[in-house]
């Protein structure tokens, strides 16, 4: 789901171009191009109608969703209405997350960090794709003078993403307490902070991803720390050596989302893939989901109960991680890209028309 939106603004500029003079391109080009990652997003009333890739609660009351054109909305009433909140950016947004009721990190594409000390009513830029680059050029450079030559790949990948610039997008974000927290990323771009922000450090050389594998999504289940990606990845925080360890699933497909808690795994991607582990990754089950459309994101139910959400807008559920059913369609929801709860009985969906409500029918007895 994070990539669609590159891809069809890229075919649209391709048909452009073909269609314009070079000449006309090149002036008009110079004229009217603005960064993204230096215009703040346009302030709409459209906002609150356009598309919501990713929704984050941030305490009872509030929650936070983050979308294309740096878009940032926020609900003061459970998801029930929405307002759009100031971005300094306008590169698409694609993953938010609060680990406490004030602190928000949101990233996007370009390599873009935001960070909100408000609980989400402003927002302020602090790292992109044009210092980050030479922030982790300049850590393993330090690295390998001082004598650890393990770095030396690490440092060649850091050397091509400085040279390509912004055009690496961070998909996901998770903090498991104020001060420590990831980032993660395309081509195993990845980035740890254990002082809030202060300071990063790349973690390129501490994941067990030796082909560079995209890094879809990062969650916690209890104390533990997952990552799923590209082509079956699924990897798993060892926290004594500060690395993460590929965790073999018997899924060779990609991974978009991981719903998780205490003693559940519930890995989601392409072609109505769902596979459900209850021993940390060791041993993994298939779930029938009845569906040949992407599932993009699931999560656990405060009840235990899980939820998927579909390419194709439909709505999963399982009492028991085996048998699986479809809650009602929701009127007008062609896709859905995330999902959350923020009260007994309601799912909030976020889609291509921004974040709808879905009724929840009791958990079976």
């Amino acid at each position: 789901m994070p990539y669609f939106r590159t891809l069809t603004l890229g075919t649209a500029l391709a048909t452009t171009l073909a269609l314009t003079p070079l000449h006309a391109t090149q002036a008009a080009g110079a004229a009217a191009f603005a960064d993204p990652l230096d215009t703040p997003a346009r302030v709409s009333p459209r906002a609150v109608r356009s598309p919501v890739f990713a929704l984050a609660p941030v305490d009872a009351d509030h929650i936070v969703g983050v979308g294309p054109r740096g878009h940032i909305l926020r609900s003061a009433d459970r998801g029930k209405t929405w307002t759009q909140q100031p971005s300094p950016v306008s590169t698409d947004l694609v993953a938010v997350h609060f680990p406490t009721p004030k602190l928000g990190w949101a990233v996007g594409h370009d390599g873009v960090v935001l960070r909100s000390t408000d609980g989400g009513v402003s927002w302020t830029r602090v790292l992109d794709g044009r210092g980050l680059g030479k922030l982790m050029v300049a850590h393993y450079e330090k690295a390998l003078v001082a004598g650890d030559t393990s770095v030396a790949k690490a440092l060649e990948d850091a050397k091509r993403m400085a040279a390509e610039g912004p055009t690496k997008p961070f998909l996901s974000v998770y903090f498991r307490s104020a001060n420590e927290g990831w980032l993660v990323g395309q081509f195993n771009l990845i980035l740890h902070t254990a002082d809030g922000g202060a300071t990063w450090q790349p973690w390129l050389d501490r994941t067990e991803n030796p082909d560079g594998y995209s890094l879809h999504a990062i969650r916690a289940a209890g104390d533990e720390v997952y990552i799923v990606g590209e082509l079956g990845l699924v990897l798993g925080l060892d926290a004594g050596a500060r690395r993460f360890k590929r965790i073999k699933t018997p899924y060779p497909g990609t991974w978009f989302g991981l719903a998780a808690m205490k003693g559940a795994l519930v890995a989601v991607g392409l072609r109505g893939a769902a596979w459900a582990s209850t021993d940390a990754g060791a041993n993994w089950r298939q779930l029938n989901t009845a569906t040949n459309a992407s599932i993009n994101n699931g999560m656990f139910l405060p009840d235990g109960r899980l939820v998927l959400v579909t390419q194709q807008g439909r709505v999963l559920t399982s009492a028991d991680l085996r048998d699986i059913a479809e809650l009602p369609r929701v009127p007008g929801l062609a896709s859905a890209f995330d999902i959350v709860t923020m009260e007994p009985g309601w799912l909030l969906i976020s889609g291509p028309g921004g974040v709808q409500r879905l009724a929840l029918p009791p958990a079976p007895q």
